[in-house]
């Protein structure tokens, strides 16, 4: 049998080159993968639409149609203030850009935050007090001063008074913006809110794993949702709800009606206590200690310990001990409108558990979109019907009523002003 030679050469060398191709796009692919999910801190946001309303149905405008309808019937109850005092996260430390103002609608107010030349953060009443421009939309910065884009005046961001009208040889002593309290702690930036207008008498405080850099930024998530504020930290006293809306896997999603079958091969079982400090110095404190076991066919695969503060109305930390090591997420809640809240967790962790944090915000963000299901379309009950077992959750909102003082903003004002 003849052998043509060109036609072996060509056919070996194709194979070659295949062979080639498929050993670097594995390569490429390991490479990404490693980039992806050890390397980029993941950013899970979803707007409001996006979560929460999975028993909606229908596509595009008329699915956002329908969510408004459900909105618009859905009973909200009795509820509390819509805006409690404390600290509050406007932004990330990320997020405020150089020499360039940022605005950020809440708690009833817009706000221009920015960085002066010497780095310190700003919160400053978004509306210049000349003409009622937004200072925050189209002004720039110059040195520690914010510059209105209408007229050019400027505000300083320590103290909020106008320090320079580009006109006038005298700028009025009373030309001044309102100037709030801020802090700028673990790479977010809080704002003080009180009714009163009451001074602070406590701060976040920081994490030391975070400040020094021993843990490592690994990602996020944000929700926007339906919400009173009290509702979404008063899930931590509610002892209960884990085992029922929590107990599916992970890997069954976050639609809780498609949960509800018994799929108990692969699940989550939870052990939770919550108390409020016993400190009299520490009494916007709220501690939790959360005990986490995951099972396939009732074996234990792993667990997970977790100590939790709340710190005032807005502001929680978690501290996970892991199989693998520690790990902290903090969590924040700030009203955006009375019953819209925007809600972020943040994962910091040592760079050997890069995978495992990553894998821990899928698995968080999966199991707080179960949680807004219930939050979406639930009614608040100023007097539920409790039994011996909810004492917590009733302890919880005793401790919660001290952030809402004679002036808290209810329902009915703020929403006619929003009518208005």
């Amino acid at each position: 049998m003849e052998v043509n030679t060109h036609d072996w050469y060509t056919i070996t060398t194709a194979s070659l080159g295949s062979a080639a191709t498929l050993k670097y796009l594995t390569i490429a692919g390991v490479i990404y993968l490693i980039v992806k999910y050890l390397v980029i801190p993941l950013d899970w946001t979803k707007e409001m639409d996006e979560s929460g309303y999975s028993n909606v149905p229908g596509t595009g405008y008329r699915r956002l149609n329908q969510i408004d309808k459900v909105r618009r019937n859905r009973k909200i109850g009795d509820i509390p203030p819509v805006y409690p005092n404390g600290w509050f996260m406007l932004a990330e430390s990320h997020q405020i850009k150089k020499n360039t103002p940022l605005q950020v609608t809440a708690l009833g107010e817009n706000f221009a935050l920015f960085r002066g030349a010497d780095g310190q953060c700003h919160i400053l009443h978004a509306y210049c007090p000349h003409l009622g421009a937004n200072m925050a939309i189209g002004g720039r910065i110059v040195g520690d001063c914010i510059e209105c884009p209408f007229h050019k005046w400027q505000f300083n961001g320590y103290d909020g008074k106008c320090t320079h009208i580009p006109y006038s040889d005298k700028v009025p002593k009373f030309a001044e913006v309102k100037r709030y309290r801020s802090l700028e702690v673990n790479d977010m930036i809080f704002v003080w809110y009180h009714a009163e207008d009451e001074e602070p008498t406590w701060v976040p405080d920081e994490i030391p794993e975070i400040a020094s850099g021993k843990y490592f930024y690994r990602g996020r998530n944000e929700f926007k949702i339906n919400a009173h504020i009290q509702e979404i930290p008063e899930n931590g006293s509610d002892v209960w709800h884990f085992n029922a809306l929590h107990s599916t896997s992970v890997i069954f999603g976050s639609d809780i009606a498609a949960n509800n079958s018994d799929k108990k091969f692969f699940n989550h079982e939870w052990e939770s206590t919550w108390e409020p400090s016993t400190d009299p110095a520490m009494r916007h404190i709220g501690v939790s200690k959360l005990l986490h076991h995951v099972k396939v066919f009732g074996f234990v695969l792993g667990k997970l310990d977790i100590d939790i503060r709340q710190m005032g109305p807005g502001y929680v930390e978690l501290k996970f001990w892991t199989p693998l090591g520690r790990m902290v997420i903090t969590q924040t809640v700030t009203p955006i409108e009375p019953m819209i809240q925007k809600v972020v967790h943040r994962v910091y962790a040592p760079w050997t558990m890069a995978l495992y944090a990553t894998l821990m915000i899928i698995g968080e963000s999966i199991m707080v979109e179960r949680d807004i299901m219930v939050w979406n379309n639930k009614k608040y009950l100023e007097r539920p019907l409790l039994v011996k077992e909810d004492k917590a959750l009733a302890k919880y909102r005793r401790w919660f009523s001290q952030f809402y003082s004679e002036h808290s903003p209810t329902y009915s004002t703020t929403k006619k002003s929003l009518e208005w």
